[in-house]
């Protein structure tokens, strides 16, 4: 899934964020922010507007590219949304959407050292369930499956709207430990969400 602390927009297995639009409400800003119905195409042309432009302080221009970014991401280029949270990044190295956004395109994209520490950054700034998620899916990937067990369980204890997601991934976990409890986590998943596991196996984890 791809969510936010404020805004939420739907994907599978990970978490994206996204803060309420810091920017001035322009049609322009709201575009870019998502609101209003705009199309990815929309998003991405009204944020190119914005960053051209040059205006606003450090932060404000940190979310055009974190928005950016989200739909860059969305489009199916990960790669050019990596580059545009190293932006946001550089421009307000305290921004922990920015950092949980890289850690999530890092983690699909294989490159799990450095979303872990991206994740762990962001922990350190915001403690938030998505996080967590994004912990435990990198962890679920490398075979680590205690350490995924916790981070699921941590984020699990903050009660996460899309609970249905943390108790796939610990399950999925538990299962591959041998744990026969793990059965009842995929269960509970699966009624929450029936097409969790198709999700998950978007992602290589079955």
């Amino acid at each position: 899934m791809a969510r936010g602390i404020i805004v939420a927009i739907a994907l599978a297995a990970g978490a994206l964020q996204f803060a309420a639009p810091a920017l001035a409400q322009s049609k322009l800003d709201i575009a870019c922010a998502g609101s209003a119905g705009a199309t990815i195409e929309q998003r991405i042309a009204a944020c190119d507007k914005i960053i051209k432009s040059g205006r606003g302080t450090p932060h404000e221009r940190a979310v055009a590219f974190n928005y950016r970014g989200g739909a860059l991401y969305y489009s199916g280029k990960p790669e050019r949304a990596m580059e545009d949270y190293d932006q946001a990044i550089k421009l307000d190295p305290y921004y922990a959407h920015a950092y949980n956004n890289r850690c999530w395109s890092g983690a699909v994209l294989g490159r799990t050292e450095q979303a872990a520490a991206d994740c762990s950054k962001v922990l350190k700034l915001n403690n938030v369930a998505n996080t967590f998620e994004n912990l435990g899916f990198i962890y679920l990937k490398r075979g680590e499956f205690d350490r995924a067990i916790a981070e699921y369980e941590a984020g699990l204890r903050l009660d996460p709207p899309n609970k249905a997601d943390f108790l796939y991934g610990r399950g999925l976990a538990k299962t591959k430990k041998g744990n026969a409890s793990g059965a009842a986590d995929i269960e509970a998943a699966k009624a929450i969400k029936p097409a969790i596991a198709e999700d998950f196996a978007k992602y290589g984890l079955r």
